[in-house]
């Protein structure tokens, strides 16, 4: 059940279909449900309201035919407009990024409002008649759902304003600027709110968490291993550590979120039970979720490949743009500084219920600068720029470790921009911008 509930809740944050489907059948009720109010309170309503007119039949299906006709116009052009977005972004930024483009809300809500305006004005003219037909009239008195129409024309005047609002946010969910500070911030969170979770012992004194490399459990031990291929996403922390409390075990998860798993992996153990129990194999697979692609939820490396993605991108000989590159750079140091400055994480302890990968600062810094090192070697500008943003890094880092891992990331991207760029001038400003760099540093 965990599983598949993660599971709907992960799609339904990308799927672009969620909310356009729940506000068309909230207008499909609604266009049943109005006409029964119009009948409870008739048209004698609209004499207290001097501005008002009753419609009749014909301008009834008028305003309606050409209410449903427009919106559903709109609607169509929006979508294309989504599309191109999407295409557009896909091919500059990276492909990792349509989620963060299929995700959004607002877009979603804007086709929901066209969609179901639509349906709705569809759905009110079928209860509109002359009354030969029988139905919601008689043969002697037609009904037009006065109240009905009017909330039509209210929905169209929504239509155009969200129709106003879609034109000016379809070029600013593309502007590069927004499109990395929404990635950056994202991170920034995340690394919080994990951070938040793995408070420091003061028994232990601080220290950042490593990945847990244990072994798997021998035979007489259960091991849960991937059934198919893909990525993991997900772990329920707080299930496993109550079954390994109430099964007197410890559990071992041998891989983290983000990790792309193949058919007969080993993703968790346990130790041998004190009594046999079939059911937990299954209450076990049931702690973690494995899908396609790799989601934000727990992965936090995700969201700082996505930075490297667009960085990588920015760099490449048909687009070379540094000023996005120094975006990213800028970005990605504020999730950076999170790690450096907060109290690190406690130490995973070989008697804890559960012993599971945590990402820390060395993880993120590695990962990120090992992949960019060769793209930004190319260009002075980024080079320069990373140089001081690893020294601020470094000036705010919590321990000695942390510097030193800046100062090694320095001294190698200084190394490889010096190969890579050939102008005695560059190397003389690369050489001063890492003395500079490693004097911060020592701050």
């Amino acid at each position: 059940m965990h599983n598949f509930v993660f599971r709907q809740i992960a799609n339904l944050r990308q799927n672009y279909w969620f909310w356009p489907s729940l506000m068309t059948l909230m207008a499909v009720v609604l266009g049943f449900s109005l006409p029964y109010l119009d009948i409870v309170l008739g048209a004698g309503w609209l004499q207290a309201v001097g501005f008002l007119r009753p419609t009749d039949v014909d301008g009834a299906r008028a305003i309606l035919t050409t209410m449903a006709g427009a919106t559903l116009g709109v609607a169509g052009v929006a979508f294309s407009v989504t599309i191109v977005a999407v295409s557009f972004a896909s091919g500059n930024y990276g492909p990792r990024l349509i989620s963060n483009f299929m995700g959004d809300k607002q877009n979603q809500i804007v086709l929901g409002i066209f969609v179901a305006t639509f349906v709705y004005c569809i759905t009110v003219l079928s209860t509109v008649h002359t009354g030969s037909n029988g139905g919601i009239g008689t043969a002697q008195n037609p009904f037009v759902p006065q109240i009905s129409v009017f909330f039509a024309m209210l929905l169209t005047l929504a239509s155009v304003g969200a129709l106003i609002a879609y034109i000016h946010h379809i070029p600013e969910s593309i502007n590069i600027m927004n499109l990395t500070a929404k990635i950056g911030h994202n991170l920034q969170g995340a690394i919080i709110r994990m951070m938040e979770k793995e408070t420091a012992r003061p028994d232990d004194g601080q220290h950042d968490v490593d990945a847990w490399n244990d072994s798997p459990q021998p035979d007489d031990g259960e091991n849960i291993v991937s059934r198919t291929a893909g990525f993991l996403q997900q772990f329920d922390l707080e299930s496993l550590a109550r079954l390994a409390g109430e099964h007197k075990t410890q559990i071992t998860l041998h891989r983290a979120p983000g990790d792309f798993l193949v058919t007969g992996e080993i993703i968790i153990s346990a130790r041998a039970l004190s009594a046999a129990d079939k059911s937990f194999a299954g209450k076990l697979r049931d702690c973690y979720t494995q899908g396609t692609s790799r989601t934000d939820l727990q992965d936090v490396l995700f969201l700082s490949d996505q930075l490297v993605e667009v960085l990588g991108r920015a760099l490449s000989t048909g687009i070379n743009d540094p000023h996005t590159a120094v975006l990213c750079l800028n970005w990605l140091k504020s999730g950076l500084v999170e790690f450096a400055r907060r109290p690190p994480a406690h130490a995973a302890r070989k008697e804890d219920p559960v012993l599971y990968r945590r990402v820390g600062f060395h993880d993120m810094l590695d990962g990120s600068f090992n992949q960019m090192r060769q793209y930004i070697a190319r260009d002075r500008t980024v080079t320069l720029h990373a140089l001081r943003v690893l020294s601020e890094i470094a000036s705010v880092a919590s321990r000695g470790d942390m510097v030193a891992a800046c100062v090694h990331h320095m001294h190698r991207l200084a190394q490889s921009a010096k190969e890579s760029q050939q102008e005695s001038v560059v190397h003389m400003e690369i050489e001063a911008a890492l003395d500079k760099a490693l004097v911060t540093a020592a701050k």
